[in-house]
């Protein structure tokens, strides 16, 4: 086989072997039960889509509650236009819901179509993704509405709504300052308002017991910019703004959570007091400084898709053609027909074959 030849096979098996690796895994029907994934045992909720909870895995025949979330990430639609006031995002029965690991993340995906809420009759196709990174640390609710009625539909807000495990402090916010609110700090309407004039966009809470974590709800400058609506105990609320999609298309929006189980199971966290969630809570403020900006892995799976609370993703890069191997090209004299290259070759041979003549009838000469 000619080494143009096999080059172009190895690129070609490469190619197809980066497709294979790129594809998702085959998806399960959800059985309602717990998923064992990474460092946690998720406790999924499809009635109201949200995660419940998650127990840490702290060995291989152990695990620690921690009472993060009583439920993290319901997400309400509010639309005059569609007829829905705040219409929560629901996929019955359990078995609607696709499980799967991605095989080219390593990411847990619940995936769903939203039924029986109006989303049908208003013309509105309404489809859940909750992503567990496979780090595990970070959990994205991303819900997408596409409008299939033959005319623009104005979202008059989407809400997001998370209850963490039990009351207890704000640890920390985007754009901390102790001339706006210190912290700790109480979870109460005076501390809302001291955030919302901060024009924060994510939160960390505390309490002595339960893991603690943070969650985050837009970006300044989007589309449709989300702001924080209360925070009432260990309740948190915020609002994507209005926002239009035109007939035909559709839009996003995205809501984070983020805790450090792998750092809590160095500290050797238990369900305690002083068990590690001071330390934990300390290390989590500076790393929500990820959600200042609206890249990296916050964005996969959402390529060529606008955001309108964080902001429009690039489309994913296209994949790169494999160039075909040229035919070996004549002299500019000869023929690049098939016969030419045929009668070329033919023309070696006979002078090879002549040349061999020659080399036998001097070898004869001389004996």
């Amino acid at each position: 086989m000619k080494s143009v030849v096999k080059a172009a096979t190895a690129v070609g098996i490469a190619g197809i072997m980066a497709v294979a690796a790129a594809a998702p895994a085959q998806a399960d029907p959800w059985d309602g039960g717990d998923v064992t994934f990474g460092l946690g045992e998720w406790d999924y909720e499809n009635s109201d889509v949200a995660m419940d909870d998650v127990y840490l895995i702290t060995g291989p025949d152990s695990s620690e509650y921690t009472d993060i979330w009583d439920g993290m990430g319901y997400t309400y639609i509010d639309s005059e236009d569609a007829n829905l006031d705040f219409a929560g995002v629901a996929c019955e029965p359990e078995d609607s819901v696709d499980v799967t690991v991605e095989e080219a993340t390593g990411d847990l995906l619940y995936t769903c179509t939203a039924e029986g809420t109006g989303f049908a009759e208003a013309g509105l196709v309404v489809t859940s993704e909750i992503r567990v990174y496979s780090t595990s640390d970070l959990v994205r609710v991303a819900t997408t509405i596409t409008n299939v009625s033959g005319a623009d539909i104005v979202i008059d807000g989407v809400g997001f709504y998370t209850d963490f495990g039990s009351s207890g402090e704000i640890w920390g916010y985007q754009g901390q300052d102790d001339a706006i609110l210190p912290v700790p700090a109480a979870e109460d309407s005076t501390s809302t308002d001291a955030l919302i004039a901060a024009g924060s966009q994510w939160a960390v809470h505390y309490n002595e017991y339960d893991a603690p974590g943070g969650v985050a709800w837009g970006a300044a400058g989007a589309e449709a910019p989300a702001s924080l609506e209360s925070i009432s105990g260990d309740e948190y609320s915020a609002l994507v703004s209005s926002f239009t999609i035109p007939a035909g298309e559709s839009r996003a929006v995205a809501y984070f959570a983020l805790w450090n189980p792998a750092l809590l199971i160095e500290l050797g966290y238990t369900n305690e007091t002083d068990s590690g969630q001071v330390e934990a809570a300390d290390a989590l403020v500076p790393a929500m400084a990820e959600f200042d900006t609206f890249a990296g892995r916050l964005t996969v799976g959402l390529e060529g898709v606008s955001v309108v609370n964080w902001g429009p993703v690039a489309p994913a890069p296209a994949p790169v053609p494999v160039p075909e191997p040229e035919a070996p090209k004549l002299a500019a004299t000869g023929s690049e027909s098939s016969a030419g290259t045929v009668g070329v070759a033919g023309l070696l041979v006979l002078l090879g074959a002549a040349a061999l003549a020659v080399s036998l009838r001097r070898r004869n000469a001389t004996r």
